[in-house]
């Protein structure tokens, strides 16, 4: 308990630190004419504002609903091929050129080349997909090969047969693997996502809102949205962790 006290002050004198240092830095800023900073009071202002309007939650709802069914589908095609490949050095030999190329081109180039063939409304979700796919793949497929051969042998000649094998060496040989692929992913699709907003402009979405923030040059909006995309994947995250701490306790 007293850890989590004092580990509860210290990230909530952190989260102070960097606003004053942000307050710090846009008043200089501002008072020089280097460049505009809104003020962390005038952003926070921007941010209830737009939070009691119905088209802030709409466009809210509309970007987690599609980043997270994308960010879904990757985990479960990528937990079955990350299986597949850890289990078939067949399987393997044929899939790993896709699995580099997702890894290897730009998500900017993945973004404009989906614009070519598939609806502006969709883009968030396969760009969120093709992100999170390649992670939870090869942590899958890299946690099942490193299993200590041996070890299995020795199951078997112990008596244990295929399916205890699976139960009592390879799934919990794949489950850390598994939980940190989904909460690394989740952050990778979130800011895929928005991206893929940012440059597709989806109409009600939190990308679409910020690239309209910003070519109207409402800097404190700019600032308002970001701060509702790091509110919103804050939470998503931490609803991650909750629902995997709560398995475990069932487990338990």
């Amino acid at each position: 308990m007293r850890d989590k006290v004092k580990k509860a002050v210290f990230s909530a004198g952190s989260v102070i630190f960097w606003i004053l240092l942000w307050h710090i830095a846009a008043k200089i800023a501002n008072r020089n004419l280097l460049f505009k900073i809104p003020l962390p009071l005038e952003t926070l202002n921007e941010f209830l504002n737009g939070a009691a309007t119905a088209a802030f939650w709409k466009a809210v709802s509309n970007s987690v609903l599609h980043i997270v069914s994308g960010f879904l589908t990757a985990v479960i095609l990528g937990l079955i091929c990350g299986m597949l490949s850890g289990n078939s050095a067949v399987f393997k030999a044929l899939t790993s050129p896709v699995s580099r190329l997702i890894r290897s081109v730009p998500v900017a180039a993945f973004i404009v080349l989906a614009w070519l063939w598939i609806p502006s409304n969709t883009i968030p979700s396969f760009i969120a997909f093709l992100m999170v796919f390649p992670i939870v793949w090869l942590q899958i497929e890299n946690s099942l090969l490193s299993i200590d051969v041996k070890l299995i042998e020795m199951a078997k000649v112990m008596g244990m047969g295929r399916k205890g094998i699976v139960k009592n060496i390879k799934i919990p040989s794949v489950l850390p693997a598994f939980r940190n692929s989904c909460i690394t992913g989740l952050g990778f699709a979130w800011k895929s996502g928005v991206a893929a907003e940012v440059i597709c402009n989806p109409t009600g979405s939190i990308g679409a809102m910020l690239s309209n923030a910003k070519s109207n040059l409402e800097y404190a909006r700019v600032f308002a949205i970001v701060l509702t995309i790091v509110i919103l994947s804050f939470i998503l995250e931490n609803i991650i962790k909750l629902v995997w701490r709560e398995n475990q306790r069932d487990k338990i």
